[in-house]
């Protein structure tokens, strides 16, 4: 097999082969034999917040592609916008029952965007880019630039890309970080505004290494001015794109319609020819949806900085200690392990760390005990240390919790004196600070009675 699956653990390997749903050939292809330079067309894709996304469209250019499904549809869904209106939102939903291990999409090599095969072939319009972000110490984030100058590409190509349905068919307003104002930054607790203010600072880092490209005469001046159209591209990327390993990058067309699940119903191989399949992980009932598990951290907080959503299903927040990031760092911790969760529990880990903190503070040499103890898995010793300062580590924890719980009514305070019209991601901002604002609450409920 060419590649190992990505995103998703599964309990065996899937060959195309072992299938019959699917042909494994596509009727057509969509890759260019060459490299051609934008073309100046009249019908590009409008990237207006308020455009409409053209899914029938893109549904029968798929079919011509050779991307197939097999029991399951693109379904529609409404909800409040927080200003009256409603938002459309597309997801992949269960036609019928599909049996665990079944294949229920397949996407054809040349249809799927490649940050390796565009790196390649853009490689002439690319390599000063590419030099500029490696010496930002931005090494890891070309493949995404890579895709980035496709999507613009693409994009000024109009009805003449092969491409076309399929961007016409994506969303136009984006929620995540980088479509922030500064006013939201200032509605969220510091580890939010942290993430989200690093999606943001990406995508300018992007805008400025675009020059690079632009002065090859790849990508047009007005292309490069356009704000929307710049903002648009990089969310397609940053939200519709998978990490393959380091340095592979993929956006698998009508793939990128499945929504997130903490527990996905859907997981996801290759072949040895590239093309892309997705399983059914597990026995799924008609019209329940069909989801993946998006790349990074399930953390709340980072899921709305990076894809724009608030997943209420989450088993809760990371604990927003950012006064213990070092702590974290030295015991191989990170913010997914710190967690409160929404009923009550504390992880484990956020005892150690903080305890570990505090020792730091007032004993270095019985931190070094406590962390040789932890480090070498002595769970006797290191509940010995939990035992002996178990009360300053409870205070120090119910202190955070209150601090917390008055910062986030603060916030709440201050998002309600914002105008909504101008600053429109405030009701997701303000459902997420809600969300954490729940666990904290449960949480001190369970401190209470310790």
């Amino acid at each position: 097999m060419m590649m190992k699956a990505f995103l998703f653990a599964s309990g065996g390997c899937f060959l195309l082969q072992s299938t019959c749903a699917f042909q494994s050939s596509s009727p057509s292809s969509i890759r260019p034999s060459t490299v051609r330079l934008h073309s100046s067309v009249s019908s590009v894709v409008s990237v207006g917040e308020d455009a409409a996304r053209d899914v029938a469209s893109m549904d029968m250019w798929a079919t011509n592609v050779g991307i197939q499904r097999d029991g399951c549809d693109l379904t529609a869904t409404y909800e409040d916008d927080g200003f009256g209106g409603m938002v459309e939102d597309w997801s992949i939903v269960a036609s019928q029952p599909i049996s665990a291990g079944s294949p229920v999409l397949f996407v054809p090599a040349d249809a799927i965007l490649s940050s390796g095969m565009i790196r390649n072939e853009l490689y002439t319009f690319l390599s000063s880019a590419e030099a500029s972000l490696t010496d930002l110490g931005m090494e890891k984030d070309i493949p995404l630039f890579a895709l980035f100058v496709k999507i613009l590409a693409e994009y000024e190509r109009g009805e003449m890309s092969p491409y076309y349905y399929w961007l016409n068919s994506l969303p136009r307003k984006f929620n995540n970080g980088a479509a922030f104002t500064y006013s939201c930054f200032e509605c969220l607790l510091p580890y939010a505004a942290q993430l989200a203010e690093a999606e943001r600072d990406l995508f300018s880092k992007f805008r400025e290494t675009l020059d690079y490209v632009m002065v090859t005469g790849f990508i047009e001046k007005k292309t490069r001015s356009n704000m929307n159209v710049l903002k648009w591209a990089f969310n397609v990327v940053a939200t519709r794109s998978f990490l393959v390993w380091e340095g592979e990058r993929m956006i698998v067309p009508v793939g990128d319609f499945f929504n997130h699940g903490t527990e996905p119903e859907v997981t996801i191989d290759h072949d040895e020819d590239g093309n892309c399949v997705f399983y059914a992980a597990t026995d799924i009932p008609q019209g329940y949806p069909l989801r993946i598990k998006y790349s990074g951290p399930s953390d709340p907080s980072a899921l709305l900085a990076k894809y724009g959503f608030l997943d209420e299903q989450a088993p809760g927040t990371f604990c927003k200690m950012m006064n213990i990031e070092n702590e974290m760092t030295e015991l191989g911790l990170t913010a997914s392990n710190l967690l409160f969760y929404s009923n009550g529990e504390i992880a484990p880990e956020v005892y150690d760390c903080v305890l570990y903190s505090i020792l730091g503070r007032s004993d270095p040499n019985l931190q070094q005990q406590f962390y040789d103890a932890y480090t070498s898995g002595d769970e006797e010793t290191k509940q010995s240390f939990h035992n002996q300062y178990w009360e300053y580590t409870l205070q120090t924890i119910r202190e955070h919790v209150e601090q917390t719980l008055q910062d986030l009514y603060a916030l709440s305070v201050r998002a309600s004196e914002k105008d909504v019209v101008t600053h429109p991601r405030l009701p997701v901002i303000h459902k997420h600070n809600e969300f954490v604002t729940n666990a904290f609450y449960s949480v001190r409920d369970q401190l209470n009675q310790m």
